[in-house]
């Protein structure tokens, strides 16, 4: 071997573990930074004998990412449920806790009763007129808590798709711009990246597969098959507020529509669902408990003519039955019963009844009482059965609707720990670890010293060379 090609050498080697010592530096310093992966540098034999970095390779694995980034959907859906339902499920309260539609129908039958067991006594009368209005007034309540919900839902899900479309303009971009690095250089590995950060912010709203053509560049699917982005081209989201649908390019993505083409998993499809199913399973439930109990005591109240309200109203109207919808937000005390126009007498004659009858009259407080207390009829839509008493309806409305937001919150717990494990197996492939690094740094600079003290070696040569000439 010629001094010329061991020189060669030599440089060539120092040149790369300059490289090398620069990649594994970076590596220590991005450590912890979101959406790094660590970078290798692998060396090629050149002409002569020496040595060169081939390229920046970014420690990825497909298959992993898309493990990962599902579990991310999976958690996302569900708390995206548990959040929306929290402030609900507060206005629904506890058993035992005074205000909740149970402890108020309680209260309302403890002073139905004692209005039968003395119906002369106005304090007894006006308790009686109180428990009724807590009720009606929590059951409303209850159902403006639940419509509010409807709403900030509605909000999220158009805001949520505005993110969505602006992260899949994102994507393109990015796309574009790594289609266009001429070969792996560190600008590529740096905007990939910032790709792989981007899909994971994408896989918190919706479910995604994600492949890669021969030019780096990514296209983005639901599972269903509807694309969302090939290669240069977005295809965005389209939310229809009326339908509650999502679509693209006009082909239905919407959760939970048997043949749609979507993503089941992810906070928008979690929203979705709620809009879709649960919240008016959980409206139609409110609004029936509403009508059973309008109707209830409007058979109950002999004093009433035909059409004419009963102690509970639709607004200040009789029950209409093509008006069910909303019902729970309209209901109200009949106006000719409230303590202000002095009507509380009317619990114990009738809401019909033009003046006060007898004061020991107990049958009309008595047929309240058996009313509220007995077997009333339910619209089976609502899930809950078609006949209960009303305090067996409402246990059974509360139990569900507390468990929805309360399975919501447990299954986000529990997919969290499978997303953390998918989030450790990701890392120990894609991310740095320092001990590795560091070991490699020492061997870098042991590369590092060899090739000096070669070239140290060479220097030495020449000068005994060109001493032995002269």
């Amino acid at each position: 071997m010629s001094i010329t090609s061991a020189f060669a050498m030599a440089r060539s080697g120092l040149a790369a573990t300059e490289s090398r010592a620069g990649l594994t530096s970076g590596n220590i310093a991005n450590a912890t930074t979101e959406g790094y992966a660590k970078r290798s540098a692998p060396l090629t034999s050149q002409g002569g004998g020496g040595v060169a970095v081939s390229g920046i390779q970014r420690a990825t694995e497909a298959r992993l990412e898309q493990a990962h980034r599902i579990e991310i959907s999976r958690v996302a859906g569900q708390e995206a449920t548990a959040a929306a339902l929290e402030g609900y499920a507060a206005t629904l309260g506890g058993i035992g806790e005074g205000s909740n539609l149970s402890d108020r129908l309680s209260t309302l039958q403890v002073g139905l009763d004692a209005l039968a067991a003395n119906p002369a006594e106005p304090a007894i009368q006006q308790d009686a007129l109180r428990a009724a209005t807590g009720f009606a007034t929590g059951l409303a309540d209850t159902a403006e808590a639940l419509e509010r919900v409807r709403e900030q839902t509605v909000s999220a899900v158009v805001s949520d798709v505005v993110t969505v479309n602006e992260t899949l303009r994102e994507v393109v971009e990015l796309n574009t711009r790594i289609s266009a690095e001429p070969g792996a250089t560190p600008r590529r590995a740096g905007l990939e990246d910032s790709l792989s950060k981007t899909l994971d912010g994408l896989a918190e709203m919706l479910d995604l597969r994600v492949s890669r053509d021969e030019r780096g560049r990514i296209s983005v699917a639901m599972p269903g098959g509807a694309m969302l982005v090939e290669n240069d081209a977005a295809h965005e989201l389209e939310y229809d507020v009326t339908e509650a649908s999502l679509s693209v390019n006009g082909v239905d993505v919407t959760p939970g529509v048997a043949g749609a083409r979507g993503s089941q998993e992810g906070r928008l499809a979690g929203r979705l669902e709620l809009l879709g199913d649960a919240l008016p399973r959980m409206q139609a439930q409110l609004d029936t408990l509403a009508g059973a109990v309008i109707q209830g005591f409007e058979a109950a109240d002999a004093s009433l003519a035909p059409g004419q309200p009963g102690l509970f109203t639709d607004g200040k109207n009789a029950f209409d039955p093509e008006q069910v919808e909303g019902l729970a937000r309209r209901i109200a005390i009949n106006p000719a019963a409230r303590e202000d126009q002095g009507g509380a007498w009317r619990l114990r004659d009738g809401m019909g009844a033009a003046a006060p009858g007898p004061t020991g009259y107990t049958g009309q407080a008595d047929a309240f009482s058996e009313a509220l207390a007995g077997e009333m009829s339910f619209d089976a839509k609502a899930g809950l059965g078609a006949s209960a008493t009303a305090s067996d309806f409402v246990g059974s409305l509360l139990s569900e609707q507390q468990a929805l937001r309360n399975d919501a919150r447990d299954r986000a717990e529990s997919l969290g720990a499978g997303r953390d494990a998918a989030a450790r197996t990701r890392a120990a492939v894609q991310g740095v670890n320092i001990d590795e690094e560091l070991q490699q740094l020492m061997l870098i600079e042991q590369s590092y010293a060899a090739n000096a003290t070669v070239m140290r070696t060479l220097d030495e040569m020449m000068d005994t060379l060109l001493a032995a000439v002269r």
